[in-house]
């Protein structure tokens, strides 16, 4: 057991003991919008199963409030989670206001489609701490076959505009451009990580990472392998809340369809839902390597230690990937 609680401490903040841990979470990120303009092949979206898109005031005031006044235990806000949060018109006042309440370090990840010089001026005047631009090759063929929907000549015109903004508007803002590395673009990351790396300051990232197997809930991509660790508790569970746009909690980040329901932020505080006797039955079984009784947790490996090494997101370390690091990591193989 001790040495489980030193992992997860290791892992999520060197600062707090375990009960620290508990407090309140690490991070929190919100579904403002749950709709895409995109269709990826091993997107999530393509086996949703809730229907609604955007998160009303009532229910954003309720959670920002609550966040606000617990903003000391807070590390980073996330103002998405598996839509894209540009198509959220309110997304700039809503960083704004964490901004303008003490809480700095906001983020978003978004595919750039929607990241017009209009739109990249609003979020960085509102003060956003970090972007994370889903760009998964330089070739328009590669790309466009992965991001289906979207035009690599824009995407990446976008993105490099955006940087440019970026230095003159709010340069604390940081940059993190990712691949998700997969078949059909797997040779490409020497080339990838030079041409980003002109443009990204000392702050910046430029990272991959392999496909997530989604707890194996996607039929069209194979698990990248069992998990890495497999024994180990999960650090979501003391470090991570998700939270729907029309209020409800699930397990995780993984559970994108809300299988294991935890609360609705609009019936219970966010520390009483992550106090709940729910959450709590299931850190235990992970911390006594019963987390198998949790279908979802069953070789799921989004939060393995091995990816963490390689990239930077939500709760691990942040390293940039060199060539040499990326020729030794799996990648996932596409259902045949």
């Amino acid at each position: 057991m001790k040495k489980f609680e030193e992992y997860l401490v290791r892992r999520i903040d060197k600062n707090k003991n375990l009960a620290g841990l508990l407090e309140y979470p690490s991070y929190v990120e919100i579904e403002t919008v749950n709709a895409c303009n995109a269709r990826c092949p091993m997107c999530t979206i393509n086996d949703w199963n809730r229907n609604y898109p955007v998160m009303k005031d009532n229910v954003f005031n309720k959670i920002s409030d609550d966040l606000i006044g617990n903003k000391k235990h807070l590390k980073r806000v996330v103002l998405h989670r598996d839509g894209e949060p540009l198509i959220d018109k309110k997304l700039a006042p809503r960083i704004a206001k964490f901004k303008d309440n003490g809480i700095n370090n906001t983020s978003i990840a978004t595919n750039v489609s929607l990241l017009n010089e209009k739109r990249s001026r609003e979020i960085l005047e509102a003060g956003l701490g970090l972007i994370i631009m889903s760009i998964d090759s330089l070739k328009k063929d590669v790309f466009e076959k992965i991001r289906k929907r979207l035009i690599f000549e824009e995407v990446r015109d976008n993105a490099i505009k955006f940087f440019e903004l970026r230095d003159k508007i709010n340069p604390r803002c940081q940059v993190w451009v990712r691949m998700i590395r997969q078949e059909s673009n797997y040779n490409e990351w020497e080339e990838y990580l030079s041409f980003w790396k002109k443009y990204a300051s000392d702050q910046d990232r430029v990272y991959f990472h392999n496909i997530f197997n989604w707890g194996n809930q996607l039929e069209n991509y194979k698990p990248m392998q069992e998990s890495y660790e497999p024994n180990l508790p999960c650090v979501a569970l003391w470090s991570l809340m998700v939270i729907f746009a029309n209020g409800d909690v699930p397990l995780c980040n993984v559970d994108y369809n809300n299988k294991y329901p935890t609360g609705n932020v609009m019936k219970n505080s966010i520390k009483e839902i992550w106090h709940s006797k729910v959450m709590n039955q299931r850190r235990e079984w992970h911390l006594k390597n019963k987390k198998t009784n949790i279908t979802l947790c069953q070789g799921c490996n989004v939060w393995d230690e091995e990816f963490g090494e390689g990239y930077g997101a939500v709760g691990r370390d942040e390293k940039l990937v060199s060539p040499e690091y990326a020729a030794k990591v799996p990648i996932a193989q596409s259902a045949k």
